[in-house]
């Protein structure tokens, strides 16, 4: 599997996705703003950039677990954010792209904030997904994918606050709603692994070697 070398680059390597798009998924995600583009410097643009690259790296572990995962609650996980967040990272895009403004800013998505407190996951966290044995890395990814989801959410809320364009505004509040469900999914998950979600800056519980 090909990796990013940025967290600023959207794209990532999920086989088969990009015919799904073409088959009317992204055509109906992605909608054209109407007047009255943003600003370079403003929150909504801030904010699609910021979560363009954040469900890139979601993206990215999924697609690892898809391929790897044993359990079908875990797989069928994996696919449902591959698929849905491949898809709003087109959307996001695209609204740029229709506001004449560049998918990549001048500095990198996510520049000066605690990547903790986002959610992100380190490049030792993302590699250790590859080769884990699978039951241990499939509870690995179920506690990385909740604080990275809790990051998400954090992010939108503040978006929610700051934003100014009613597209913006609306996904922001379709990530809180979505992405609060699914971590609620993941618990269950976890519950049933026997799985306690550490604290935010101690991913690797020893609880996780109980799996």
């Amino acid at each position: 599997m090909t990796r990013r070398s940025s967290p600023g680059r959207w794209t990532a390597p999920l086989v088969g996705i990009a015919g799904l798009l073409a088959g009317g998924l992204g055509t109906a995600l992605v909608t054209v703003p109407g007047a009255g583009a943003p600003a370079e410097d403003s929150a909504d643009v801030r904010f699609i950039r910021d979560m363009g690259a954040h469900h890139a790296q979601a993206v990215e572990m999924s697609v690892v677990m898809l391929k790897r995962a044993s359990d079908p609650a875990v797989k069928l996980l994996a696919q449902d954010i591959a698929l849905t967040q491949q898809a709003q990272i087109g959307q996001l895009s695209g609204w740029l792209t229709a506001w004449g403004l560049p998918v990549a800013g001048a500095q990198a998505p996510m520049h000066g904030m605690d990547r903790t407190a986002m959610g992100l996951a380190t490049e030792a966290d993302r590699k250790e997904l590859d080769h884990l044995p699978v039951r241990v890395a499939e509870g690995r990814y179920l506690l990385l994918m909740r604080r990275h989801h809790l990051g998400g959410v954090a992010m939108a809320k503040a978006a929610l606050r700051d934003a100014q364009q009613p597209l913006v505004v609306a996904f922001a509040d379709r990530v809180v709603a979505s992405q609060t469900a699914e971590v609620r999914s993941i618990d269950a998950m976890l519950n049933e692994r026997n799985l306690t979600p550490p604290g935010p800056d101690n991913i690797h519980s020893e609880d996780m070697n109980h799996g």
